[in-house]
Order: structure tokens, then sequence, then C-alpha cells
């Protein structure tokens, strides 16, 4: 009897604490997510040429995630971790080229919307540059991020003011934060440097998305070997009935900061849906990376797949299917691909099943 008094005096204590919180929030609409993407891949992950190392069927995950999206008015915040990317020893605010959140934090967002032509966001969230990088991980139309999302500028702390539906369906976004340390382009570090970034876009309802994009990630040094990274992005997406199409161009020079690496990379692809249960999909990526010195190298990753939507929606029971062909300067060319955007360079079998709310 004792222990049962004792749990009735902390729940009755709990609910006490909790009440008034809930009461003072009454006007605030939250808006609870997450969702899981478990893997089974088979992938030459190390070896060399002669004895490349095939771990057969390797099980893992993607994305394991949960957040909370607030409203309040015009005042809006988002929350999003990643269990994914758990806390390492000395994880810290400076744990990137940079003033960054621990990695397991993928967005804390803080903001005001005065209008449709002004929303102000403060805190970390993706850079508007990239179309795929700015489609959510839990939409995607492959099992992953294809070979462009290394040179976009990533998530990044900083302010940004966008606009949307103007004059019809035009669009911006203009940022201004620290310096991007979290993309594979960038190799800046802390103090005088920053990233900027503006994105222009216009929509024609759900059936064409175009946009066009310009950032730059600074690095303050004497060195005359290194510069600031800068990245220019072009993107369309179509959707008409079945048919999905779509197109992205990305081009950065002074990669990882070094004076005159630049690399490339274009995708175009196609998808089909065949019935509500059954999407068929391929998408060709090609890029091409100039070193500083020495001789540029070429690399294409094809992705050919298939989604099966199992549940209710296309983002709850989510399977994914895809092989990777690749070609090119690959694992056991003489002179392999070395660009920050060499996703694969051997073939490989991806499989991911995502469940989310």
């Amino acid at each position: 009897m004792s222990n049962k008094l004792i749990a009735l005096a902390v729940a009755a204590s709990v609910t006490a604490g909790l009440a008034t919180p809930l009461a003072a929030s009454a006007g605030v609409e939250t808006k609870w997510f997450g969702f899981s993407q478990i893997t089974a891949e088979s992938v030459n992950r190390a070896g060399t040429t002669t004895d490349p190392k095939d771990d057969g069927l390797v099980f893992g995950g993607d994305r394991i995630r949960i957040g909370y999206k607030l409203k309040d008015g015009n005042v809006f915040g988002k929350l999003q971790i990643d269990f994914n990317k758990a806390l390492a020893n000395g994880d810290s605010a400076e744990n990137k080229n940079g003033p960054q959140l621990p990695e397991i934090i993928k967005d804390a967002v803080a903001g005001y919307k005065f209008s449709n032509a002004a929303k102000l966001s403060l805190g970390q969230f993706k850079t508007p540059i990239g179309m795929d990088f700015n489609t959510s991980g839990k939409k995607l139309d492959i099992t992953k991020r294809g070979m462009e999302k290394a040179l976009v500028l990533e998530r990044s702390a900083g302010a940004m003011l966008s606009g949307r539906k103007i004059a019809g369906g035009i669009g911006y976004d203009l940022f201004y934060g620290n310096v991007a340390g979290r993309s594979k382009a960038t190799g800046g570090t802390s103090g005088k440097d920053n990233s900027t970034a503006l994105r222009v876009s216009y929509d024609m309802g759900k059936l064409m998305h175009a946009e066009l994009s310009y950032g730059t990630s600074g690095i303050t040094t004497t060195d005359t070997s290194k510069d600031d990274y800068t990245v220019i992005d072009f993107a369309m997406a179509y959707k008409r009935g079945p048919i999905t199409g779509k197109f992205e161009y990305i081009d950065g020079s002074n990669v990882a900061n070094t004076k005159n690496r630049d690399e490339k990379v274009w995708y175009l692809h196609l998808g089909y849906q065949f019935s509500k249960m059954f999407e068929g999909v391929v998408r060709h990526y090609d890029a091409t990376h100039n070193p500083a010195t020495g001789s540029s190298t070429s690399l294409t990753n094809t992705y050919i797949g298939a989604n099966l939507f199992l549940g209710s929606n296309k983002t709850n029971g989510r399977l994914q299917l895809n092989y990777v062909l690749v070609g090119g300067d690959d694992f056991y060319s003489a002179n392999p691909y070395e660009g920050v955007a060499g996703t694969y360079t051997d073939d490989a079998i991806l499989v991911q099943y995502q469940v989310s709310f």
C-alpha cells in the first residue's frame, strides 16, 4: 500500500507541475514528428583494386530522428535531432570548422513571420543552396542524397529572410551566418569567416518548380593557396500525373577553400508512378573534379530503383530499393576520382525501409 501511495504522490506532483505550463501554452500549436530509416546495404567500403573489401549485406540506419514544430500567431520554431549522430568526446559548439551546434542537433529554429513576403528565421537550419538538399530526408526519391550534396553549404547557424508567393509564384531566401563548417566543400575556420547565400525561385503550383542560388563560405588566411569557397546551383522539377522529372546542376569553386580546385555535378531524374503502391525511378549523376594541380577526373552514379508505399501515405511504410551503377574514373581506375562528390566509386545495392509519424 505504501508503494502505491508513493506512486500516486509522485504522479500528482508531476501533473501539478505540468498543469501551469500547459495552461499558459494553450495558444501555442505544436506538432511532433519523427522517422526511422533502417538500411541493408552491399557496398565496397575499403580494400585495394586487387583485393576489394565487400562487406556483403550490412544492416544499419540512415536517419533516426524526432522533433517538433510550433506556431504561436506569427511566432514559429522547430527543433530536430538525429540519434544517428552520436555525441563524441569533445563534441561541442566548436566541433567543426567554425561555430556549429553539435552534430546530433539538425535544426534549432526560432522565427517570426511578418507576411508571405518576409519571414525571419534565426538559429541553425539548411542554407538555401540545392533543391534536392532542401527536400526533407523522409521524402527523397532515392535512398541517399546524391553527389551534389557534397557541394552545398549544408546546415549552418545564422539568420535568413525568406518570402514566398510574391507576384504569383516568386520566392526568395537571403542567408547570412557562420562559416559552413558542416559542408564537405569548405575548410574555413571561425573568427571573421562567414557564409552567405541567395536563392530565387518560381513555382507554378505543383506542376513546376525552378530555382537559382549562389553561396559563399569565407576563409581568412595569408596562405595564397587558399580562397573563399563559392557555389552556384540551378534546379528544376516537373510533376504531372504519374510522371516526375528533375534536373539539377551545381558548380563549386575553390573546393575545401583550395584555390583553383573546382568540382561540378549534374543529375537528371525520372520517376513514374505505376500504381498507388509502386513507383519506378532512374537518376543519373555526372561529376567532374578539377584539382588545383594534376589531371581532372570524372565519375558517374546511376540509380535504378523502386519505391514501394506500404502504409497509408508515402512516408510511412516506404520501402526503397536501389542499384547503383558506377562509371568513369571508378574504384578500379588507375586515376580514381578524388573529388568530395565521389559518393560511390563501385557498384552498390541499397535498401531502406522507413516508418514515420
